[in-house]
């Protein structure tokens, strides 16, 4: 299966639009700081949960597709692997600041999967998009908590007043992503039927979370100096390796490697999204440069709007080799 550069185009249209009324609504004051803090609360620790548990149990079960639920979890744990081997030779750049070379290296490896990946796979591949993104989401958390905090421990300077940074077993495995992931993964397996009015609650909760977080990445767009950024060279660099490099990278090894054109596809549009949001939120916390992955995830999520669509059109000219 091909998908359109129309089809993507269209799909990565529907985000955008979202985007800029986020940017609007904080233009004119609607959505100030603390109410954008709260809503990406309300997304995290609430309505994303609902959004990971639905897209579990949605798919008509089978045991075909179980084992492919769990071959994406293994897929996803190689592509991960992979783009931070690929981070990790390419952000050599950056020599000026270690904190900067390491958050470029996160930023890199680790994507806006759940937030913005869901509704661009939903809108591409249907429920059956939904189902491997829910599967690769799982990979993520367990990525972005273990080899993810790992390597924000390199960055981070000793003398720092932020919090410092602990690699935790349980915080891997059990999280706001793993949990939902683990619970609707068991209903799915033990064919478990929720009562109507709760499976509908849960559908209602799942369809509030890509809005709530595209609002939310309008809005925190709305506070960065747009123009000084865009003039920044080195962020374009990122940009390319994030947005175009590194699908192109995923698509050709998987390709390479014999895997069927739509999975091919299903991983290079994963590859290809922007930088994933946590970022902002670990630098803050742990005082590294908030301001610098604030950047990285303002601009490549701008530009992955263009990029996606060139991205698969990149990948279908791989598929014909």
């Amino acid at each position: 299966m091909i998908v359109s550069f129309p089809v993507v185009a269209g799909a990565v249209f529907s985000l955008l639009l979202l985007i800029v009324i986020g940017f609007y609504a904080a233009k004119i004051g609607i959505i100030d700081e603390a109410m954008s803090k709260k809503l990406s609360q309300m997304v995290v620790r609430v309505a994303q949960p609902f959004m990971l548990f639905r897209a579990l149990i949605n798919v008509t079960y089978s045991k075909e597709l179980l084992l492919s639920g769990l071959q994406t979890v293994g897929i996803a744990l190689l592509s991960h692997a992979i783009l931070a081997l690929f981070a990790f030779l390419s952000a050599h750049y950056i020599r000026h600041n270690n904190t900067e070379r390491i958050l470029t290296e996160y930023a890199i490896t680790f994507v806006n999967a759940g937030f913005m990946g869901f509704p661009l796979v939903e809108a591409l591949f249907g429920d059956m998009g939904l189902f491997r993104g829910a599967f690769y989401v799982f990979a993520f958390n367990l990525s972005i908590w273990s080899y993810g905090m790992i390597l924000l421990a390199r960055g981070q300077d000793k003398s720092s007043d932020g919090e410092r940074i602990s690699v935790r077993p349980l915080k891997m495995i059990f999280n706001h992503g793993t949990v939902p992931c683990i619970a609707g993964f068991l209903c799915y397996a033990l064919q478990i039927k929720l009562p109507m009015p709760i499976a509908q609650g849960v559908t209602y909760m799942n369809h509030i979370c890509t809005p709530l977080v595209l609002l939310v990445i309008g809005a925190n767009l709305s506070r960065l100096p747009l123009k000084k950024i865009f003039l920044d060279l080195q962020l374009y660099v990122f940009s390319f390796l994030r947005l175009l490099a590194a699908p192109c990278l995923i698509a050709l090894i998987y390709h390479i490697g014999g895997m069927e054109d739509s999975l091919v596809i299903f991983f290079c549009v994963m590859a290809s999204l922007p930088s994933a949001s946590l970022s902002v939120m670990f630098a803050e916390i742990y005082d590294m440069r908030p301001d610098y992955a604030a950047k990285t995830v303002g601009v490549s999520t701008v530009l992955s709007m263009f990029t996606i669509p060139v991205a698969v059109l990149l990948c279908s000219l791989i598929l014909k080799i």
